[in-house]
């Protein structure tokens, strides 16, 4: 069987990578050379596994996949504008990521591109565990686009709610990074507001300003910003990193540096951002007895159609899954298979996961929670106690996916881990998401978003030369960690297929995620050597940006726009009357003065005249649902509260 892909570059060369994990052949496909974030289209053709028991089609039913890759999908914009800058301006994830400094800023990492990429291995893998419920193949349509507004999901919720939430007034400094007075960055991370007090105490911040910088920092995963006084980076100026290393474990607070690309690729295993994917029970295989989950672990291995299967149902259908978790990993990778057409079922604590009444609200229910968890059915257990537990065991005994995002060894002590699970159900797929890739040299931290950014290097690859490294305060993976679950999910169900409905562990992480993110920069990082090396326009893994590759600040906001090469440039420096004689800086420099002096809008027609992609920056979240162009990208939660739709079009 084989599957074609056509996109941009670097979604095509990412999708690539990560179905090779399944076992696929790349028929015709990118070589991998130059720079992979090139907006040229690129095509894959790859070649799936023979499923056991089924004769592998040919001639023009071995194509049975399809997945048509865009820029932009059914928005109203043009393709021709397409870039990873311009999808980052169109999706508001500039406008986010600029939070902290007061205007948009580009994300050095091509998160936009790279998502887009996953969803498309997502789409395939999906359509092969169809075919092996009985679909037949079909057209499956998204773009780079919608990974970008995916990724900003609730902060788009949290804008198009009735209610606003009224956060703290800023501070006057920023939040973390920290200093530390021999010249390290570090991030630090603690759920206990004693144990923020006691470290910040010890290292002798402002004892007023404890509480309003308490409240400053607990919301910055729902904001997306965060702003604290300034005396708690006075405060770790003036000690040394070892000295707050010290005040941190004396008070059970993580600390993580910022770490270089040099140290990621040297020590400790940074791991490659693939999904572990092992056999359930590993031992010869026992087929599952009769009962709840009978069907659905023989369903997975081609034994039957099973429910909504036909041409016209989505590929997962049929798929039951079981998902017991928190925050944003777990709940978006559930999402995701939900969008692919299983049927998810959430356990919640008696009273309802505490996400729904984090405000604001859409209705009665916190926006950040319904923009994951929108159209699960619900089920209360109480996992404290034993007839919880088994509740929980027999409902997992009935589907066919199982996923957690417990803390290490939760599982087991509940007695609900993979060989608890798998001797009852041995057709199970059992996904576990954690922070940190087992055997982390991290794992004894917490496992949250802006330690991992710290701690694999993305606050280098994220900002350019000459600032300092900084990890994002967008949940980059977060996100990311999702997609390598519902990745490592949907695996795990294809290789059920090909070994005769046996159930499979899978192990995620957001570290993992970090580096899926960058795993195109660390491979030429990781080729070309390290010491100094420039290739594209990354020297040293860090973004190397001129001012025109940065937000363009215009008469009426940010223009952004992509010059890919000095035809190009040419073009720019006549259309907006600049000599292109003088030196490179002081003939951008006078570009962007020229572009200031009028409505970013205005500009973004005429340099699509001339054949420069373009597009004004959006800043106004809650307008995105509205734009023409956007809106049919966007669903309604509950009263006004949007949030972006499913990425794919699956079409007959």
């Amino acid at each position: 069987m084989r599957s074609t892909l056509t996109g941009p570059a670097l979604a095509v060369h990412t999708c690539a990578r990560r179905l090779a994990l399944v076992g696929t052949i790349v028929v015709e496909g990118p070589d991998g050379r130059g720079n992979r974030s090139a907006t040229e289209p690129a095509r894959l053709v790859i070649e799936w596994p023979a499923v056991p028991g089924r004769p592998a089609p040919g001639g023009a039913s071995a194509r049975e996949g399809v997945c048509d890759l865009s820029w932009f999908g059914p928005a109203g914009l043009d393709e021709r504008d397409g870039s990873e800058a311009v999808v980052q301006a169109s999706s508001g994830l500039m406008h986010l990521h600029g939070r902290d400094s007061g205007r948009p800023r580009r994300i050095g990492v091509e998160i936009a591109s790279v998502a887009a990429g996953m969803l498309a291995s997502q789409s395939l893998l999906a359509q092969a565990i169809g075919r092996s419920l009985g679909r037949t193949g079909s057209t499956v349509r998204t773009s780079v686009l919608q990974a970008g507004l995916l990724q900003a999901s609730h902060y788009v919720a949290a804008a198009t709610c009735e209610e606003q939430w009224v956060p703290a007034p800023p501070a006057a400094a920023p939040g973390p990074p920290f200093r530390t007075a021999d010249g390290h960055g570090f991030e630090i991370e603690t759920f206990d507001a004693e144990a923020w007090k006691g470290f910040w105490l010890q290292l002798g911040a402002p004892a007023a300003d404890l509480g309003r910088a308490w409240t400053l920092f607990r919301p910055r995963y729902y904001r997306g910003t965060t702003s604290l006084p300034g005396g708690f980076h006075e405060a770790t100026m003036a000690h040394s990193l070892d000295e707050v290393t010290a005040a941190a474990r004396a008070f059970g607070v993580s600390l993580c540096r910022v770490r270089s690309y040099d140290e990621v690729l040297v020590e400790p295993g940074p791991g490659d951002g693939n999904p572990r994917v092992e056999p359930l029970i590993p031992t010869t295989h026992t087929r599952p007895p009769a009962g709840p989950g009978a069907r659905r672990a023989g369903a997975g291995a081609g034994a039957g159609a099973g429910a909504g299967a036909g041409a016209g149902a989505l590929p997962l259908a049929g798929i039951e899954v079981v998902e017991a978790t928190s925050r944003l990993q777990g709940p978006l990778a559930g999402l995701l298979l939900q969008m692919l057409g299983a049927r998810v079922t959430r356990v919640e604590p008696p009273g309802g996961d505490i996400g729904r009444g984090v405000p604001p609200l859409a209705e009665d229910t916190g926006s950040f929670f319904l923009a994951f968890n929108r159209g699960k059915r619900t089920v209360e257990l109480d996992l404290g106690a034993a007839p919880g537990r088994a509740d929980l065991a027999t409902l997992a005994a009935g589907s066919d996916v199982f996923l957690h995002n417990w803390r290490p060894g939760k599982a087991e002590e509940w007695g609900l881990g993979p060989d608890d699970l798998g001797a009852r159900h041995p057709g199970l797929v059992y996904a576990a998401a954690s922070g940190w890739d087992d055997g982390s040299s991290a794992s004894g931290l917490i496992g949250t978003d802006f330690l991992v950014q710290a701690f694999c290097g993305l606050g280098h690859g994220i900002e350019p030369e000459p600032r300092a490294p900084a990890p994002s305060r967008v949940l980059l993976t977060d996100f990311m960690g999702a997609l390598v679950t519902c990745e490592g999910v949907l695996s795990g169900l294809y290789r059920r297929t090909l070994d005769q409905g046996r159930g499979c562990r899978v192990r995620t992480s957001l570290q993992a995620g970090a580096m899926a993110l960058q795993a195109h920069v660390l491979d030429a990082l990781d080729g070309i050597g390290r010491a100094g090396a420039a290739y594209g326009t990354r020297r040293r893994g860090r973004p190397v940006w001129g001012q025109l590759d940065m937000p363009v600040e215009a008469a009426d906001g940010f223009l952004v726009l992509a010059v890919t090469d000095e035809v190009g440039f040419a073009r720019l420096c006549r259309l907006c009357g600049v000599d292109a004689t003088a030196g490179r800086a002081e003939i951008e420099r006078r570009v962007v003065e020229r572009l200031g002096a009028a409505p970013a809008r205005d500009w973004v027609k005429q340099l699509s005249d001339a054949g420069i992609p373009s597009a004004a920056v959006a800043t106004d979240l809650a307008a995105l649902p509205d734009d023409d162009r956007l809106s049919r990208l966007f669903e309604t939660l509950a009263g006004p509260c949007r949030a972006p739709a499913t990425p794919w079009r699956f079409e007959p």
